[in-house]
């Protein structure tokens, strides 16, 4: 998996933490540009989850999005990201969830909800086929010409993901890693969630359709 993230990273982040995160979409909301090769790239917010802490601490909470992760973009196709908060008395976690309509990129900020604080560790999606046709804002990340296919693996970190320390759900695991070489496996996905996460999918299932997303791309197979 190609993940050009840290292209994007430096243009998002001034402008993500200015903006009124507690308000919870109901539709893709622009919150953010980057400029990536000269084009311009929106950044859409999707949704917003937040947790009490538990014994399983980070882990557990990002279990808990993970499938929720897992579940929008099995339905959009594109990969979404979220950072990992904590509120300061350790309570509770949060996170926003991001996307910028893209199989290969997520924006990465530090923006939290309100009242929140950053971890530095995040969580994103990789998209759950093998093979897809690049969309118009894949192409402004690898210079293909939309529907190209693609050839990738869903449960592999890219080489730009191991910037930070981060999670990511893919088709059939959620895995963590802490640089190159130090990677392990959370949870495996084709487990049914620990919990039924049904107000948390309902929040974020919430947002328009699949078209109202940039570069909405088929799968032609898995």
């Amino acid at each position: 998996m190609w993940d050009m993230r840290r292209l994007i990273k430096v243009g998002v982040l001034v402008w993500a933490v200015l903006l009124p995160w507690q308000v919870r979409a109901e539709a893709p909301v622009v919150v953010a540009h980057a400029t990536v090769h000269g084009h311009d790239v929106p950044v859409y917010r999707i949704g917003e989850l937040r947790a009490p802490d538990t014994p399983a601490g980070m882990d557990g909470f990002a279990v808990r999005v993970a499938y929720v992760l897992r579940a929008w973009t099995r339905k959009h196709g594109v990969e979404a990201i979220g950072n990992l908060c904590r509120t300061p008395d350790g309570s509770a976690w949060g996170t926003v969830l991001l996307t910028v309509g893209a199989h290969v990129a997520s924006p990465v900020t530090n923006a939290c909800p309100v009242g929140m604080l950053a971890t530095g560790v995040d969580i994103h999606s990789h998209p759950q086929h093998q093979h897809y046709r690049a969309n118009a804002v894949d192409q402004i990340f690898l210079g293909r010409l939309p529907c190209r296919e693609v050839t990738t693996q869903p449960d592999s970190f890219g080489p730009d993901d191991y910037g930070r320390p981060g999670y990511m759900v893919g088709r059939l695991g959620l895995h963590f890693q802490h640089g190159l070489g130090r990677v392990r496996l959370v949870r495996d996905m084709r487990l049914p969630p620990p919990a039924t996460p049904s107000d948390d999918l309902r929040r974020i299932a919430a947002v328009a359709s699949p078209a109202a997303l940039p570069g909405k791309g088929s799968h032609p197979g898995s």
